[in-house]
């Protein structure tokens, strides 16, 4: 595996409330998975420095440090204004006794103002200090950011967790303040990390797994296989937030592991073959109507991108079906299928709001247009699954025994779980494919009932947030015939869906079969 030095900004060590039984949490868990996946590293707060008591959590954390010299702390603060916490000087000093070397706030969550007033003695103490802070974006408000930038413009500033919902909001403020920096562990539209470097430079950015909340290969993932230099690479992996906190690493010494992850490591493509069973696709290569970026998204830009992680083959639902011109969507995924036969597989949408013909138009676009995959997509049509007016679209997909990917978007969740179970048994020619089956444990375990309990029934991965474990997890529920890869991209870089998977500690073969091997065998099916 690759050599490259891993300093993680963001572990979260010891309990925290709301866990679920199946979340991985140990320290000693914790550990070994650094090890596993190669982070040499990393700076961690408290579970309960978050979610109950900041002074205790912070005392609680120095006792977790010692388990590994690899671990650096990051204190949790408030302000002194109720009497409860320490002034600014004597935490800072507490901070140093304990070589404590970053700060993290929570605002929301502790019940106070991330401003001025407020906050303005504890920041001013942290810049003379040279002390990092960092914060989730879900804790404060754009204009509460902005205003503390403009008053603190010496003090380093890591906004951590922001989605590509976010992502315009992000550049503003990395436009503007140069003592910003953001992490990726929820930033990942498609190419954006070449695009950010590009514009901003390497130096404004930090590698932050989030653990144990989301998986460290998934993230070592996007860095390694990112299209720039390898300076910029090591910048972002560890120099950086070394430089920031005055800490230096060696490369960790890593044990055996598959070459799939080998490969991965080294930026090299997967020489095993892969199949995305979930992507979209936009015509002129640039956002999707509702603004948010997601760059070279093309076709022939797709394809390049996938050859350079070795992904064989992918199927496409073009973004604009989803929107309501399900027509101009479904010629737009024809023509890519038409121009890279070999690697694209598609999708067709119909809308019963638009169509006149649902029959009609399920006859054209897969058995004239040999589309073999179905996309209906509730949270815009506001069409349940099972509606009447799909009835003749299922009824030739069970006729040709063809596949659907059958998006909760916008369902109730019990109303989502109850439409897929009766579908597929009523339809049992059908391969249904449950996306986003990973989003959380609660999702997992309920989803995996019903496929369990069809056999036309598949789990997909697909989503910006897979909680660290969940691979292995569903491996072990339903079987890894059960559950397939997908990334979602281009709203979502495919790096990091593919790190899922990859990085996971399941055996090497049961890797293959949710690469490909499952995707595969349900195309083989149809007629």
């Amino acid at each position: 595996m690759g050599n490259r030095i891993y300093f993680d900004c963001d572990l979260c060590l010891g309990k925290y409330a709301y866990k679920h039984p199946l979340q991985r949490w140990k320290t000693e868990d914790i550990l070994r998975e650094m090890d596993r996946t190669g982070i040499a590293g990393a700076f961690a707060y408290h579970g309960l420095a978050k979610h109950y008591s900041p002074e205790y959590g912070n005392r609680l954390l120095l006792d977790e440090l010692k388990k590994s010299d690899r671990l650096y702390g990051c204190w949790v603060l408030l302000p002194d204004n109720a009497g409860d916490f320490p002034d600014i000087d004597t935490f800072i000093s507490q901070m140093k006794e304990n070589n404590i070397h970053l700060a993290k706030m929570f605002p929301k969550r502790h019940f106070y103002v991330f401003d001025e007033d407020t906050v303005g003695k504890q920041l001013s103490g942290l810049e003379k200090a040279s002390i990092p802070l960092l914060i989730d974006w879900s804790e404060v408000s754009y204009n509460e950011l902005i205003t503390v930038l403009e008053m603190h413009p010496g003090l380093h500033v890591i906004i951590q967790g922001a989605s590509w919902g976010q992502e315009r909001y992000i550049y503003s403020l990395l436009s503007k303040y140069p003592n910003t920096y953001t992490d990726f562990t929820s930033f990942q539209s498609n190419e954006n990390i070449e695009f950010l470097v590009k514009k901003y430079g390497a130096h404004r950015f930090v590698f932050g797994t989030n653990m144990p909340f989301k998986s460290p290969g998934a993230h070592r993932a996007l860095i390694d296989y990112a299209r720039i230099s390898e300076e910029d690479k090591d910048l972002i992996a560890y120099k950086n937030i070394s430089k920031l906190t005055g800490i230096t690493l060696k490369a960790v010494k890593l044990p055996d592991q598959d070459f799939i992850m080998t490969e991965a490591a080294l930026g090299k493509p997967i020489s095993v073959p892969v199949f995305d069973s979930h992507t979209h696709l936009i015509e002129e290569g640039g956002c999707h109507g509702t603004g948010r970026p997601m760059l070279k998204s093309d076709i022939d830009n797709m394809v390049k991108a996938y050859e350079f992680l070795g992904i064989d083959k992918m199927t496409i639902t073009a973004w604009l079906t989803i929107f309501a011109d399900y027509e101009g969507g479904n010629q737009i995924t024809l023509d890519a299928v038409k121009k890279y036969p070999d690697k694209v597989i598609g999708y067709a949408g119909i809308d019963p709001n638009y169509s006149e013909d649902v029959a009609a138009d399920a006859y054209k676009w897969h058995v004239q247009c040999g589309l073999k995959g179905l996309k209906p997509f509730y949270n815009l049509s506001y069409i349940r699954y099972t509606d009447k007016r799909y009835e003749k679209w299922w009824e030739l997909a069970n006729e040709k025994h063809l596949f659907s990917l059958a998006d909760p978007g916008g369902y109730n969740h019990d109303q989502y779980m109850q439409d897929i179970d009766e579908l597929a048994k009523r339809y049992p020619n059908v391969s249904f494919f449950m996306d986003h089956a990973g989003r959380s444990f609660e999702v997992a375990e309920d989803y995996a009932q019903i496929a369990l309990a069809n056999k036309n029934v598949y789990l997909q991965l697909t989503y910006t947030t897979i909680p660290w474990g969940m691979v292995e997890y569903l491996s072990e529920r339903v079987g890894p015939e059960k559950f397939m890869f997908g990334t979602d991209a281009p709203m979502r870089d495919p790096r990091q869906q593919l790190g899922w998977v990859v990085y996971a500690d399941i055996p090497l073969e049961e890797k293959k079969i949710i690469l490909a091997r499952n995707m595969q065998q349900v195309l083989d099916k149809c007629i």
